[in-house]
């Protein structure tokens, strides 16, 4: 069975390819690597993205190109930058940096090359990033305005929408914690402003083996004072996490699919012999193939936290 030890500090936060012990919902050895990502979704319609690695096999970059009637060819770009115990790794979408009126007049007076004209005006949002640095993990949640203006109010900056931080440490019987930092940020002029709530993790053994996990919240702020939200049950079958229960997320494993449920949405993943997911249909219209290639990489580990590798809401690698 899978070790939450190995898959929250080996596997993520040292950037370690997945082995038969800690695949983060894999089987098998680590022989390939996502590729290329073929689909359709609300954020971008339909697009294409590649993938490309250094020569140690850690993820360097990926363009996410138009397929659909977006005016621009290159929607979004992924990039990281390493260090020693450092990464940060970020969701980049390319925004269009001109007005509505001025890119209508574009298209009237060129419309053979008024696309040419907007990839040069286009400027870079982060929609999503994850940054390991001193022994924790946050990740940040952005969104375009509803509305950007015009003229001198004309804006394109993303507001904050929402960050968790994750602390793994160990409580004093010596056994695995995660302590959470959760931010919600407000709307309108406060948006650098934020409420904060405090949560952990904590996790039932059967030996070495992890059957169980506890979500808590503090009565106080302190540690001798809380209380449980919810019970995560996980299920296992000759050493593959099969199924996890909680209140707001079922998954359901199959020899070559894996349902997921959570409140609003099904994503049902078809599999390969590998355990990697190559199809992926979603409930809200969402879906994709994916393309692997021969080799290491360590994209989910960029990309997805610990707790969602654990509890199987990331099936590729």
């Amino acid at each position: 069975m899978k070790k939450i030890m190995y898959l929250i500090l080996a596997s993520c936060f040292l950037f370690c390819a997945c082995s038969d012990d800690d695949n983060g919902g894999v089987e098998g050895k680590n022989a390939m690597r996502i590729k290329r990502v073929v689909g359709e979704n609300a954020i971008w319609g339909k697009y294409e993205i590649s993938f490309y690695y250094r020569a140690d096999g850690k993820f360097t970059h990926a363009y996410c190109l138009n397929k659909g009637e977006n005016i621009l060819d290159t929607l979004a770009s992924f990039s990281v930058e390493y260090d020693l115990d450092y990464f940060e790794f970020k969701i980049n979408d390319y925004v269009v940096n001109i007005d509505a009126d001025s890119v209508y007049k574009l298209q009237q007076l060129y419309p053979d090359s008024y696309r040419d004209t907007l990839q040069l005006r286009t400027t870079k949002r982060v929609r999503y990033s994850s940054l390991w640095e001193d022994e924790r993990l946050k990740i940040q949640h952005n969104r375009p305005r509803k509305d950007v203006g015009g003229g001198n109010s004309f804006n394109t900056n993303y507001v904050n929408v929402s960050s968790q931080t994750q602390i793994p440490e160990y409580n004093k019987y010596g056994l695995l914690v995660v302590r959470c930092y959760n931010d919600v940020f407000y709307n309108g002029a406060g948006n650098a402003e934020y409420d904060r709530t405090v949560s952990k993790y904590e996790f039932v053994y059967e030996g070495a083996d992890v059957v169980a996990c506890g979500l808590y919240k503090p009565d106080s702020y302190n540690d001798a004072s809380w209380s449980k939200l919810e019970d995560i049950a996980l299920g296992y079958y000759d050493g593959v996490l099969t199924s996890v229960d909680s209140e707001d997320y079922k998954m359901r494993r199959s020899s070559n699919q894996v349902v997921v449920a959570e409140p609003g949405k099904n994503t049902t993943y078809v599999l390969n012999e590998y355990g990697l997911a190559v199809k992926m249909e979603s409930t809200d219209g969402d879906y994709a193939t994916i393309e692997y290639e021969s080799g290491s990489g360590n994209f989910a580990e960029l990309y997805a936290t610990p707790l969602d590798r654990f509890i199987g809401k990331v099936w590729i690698q």
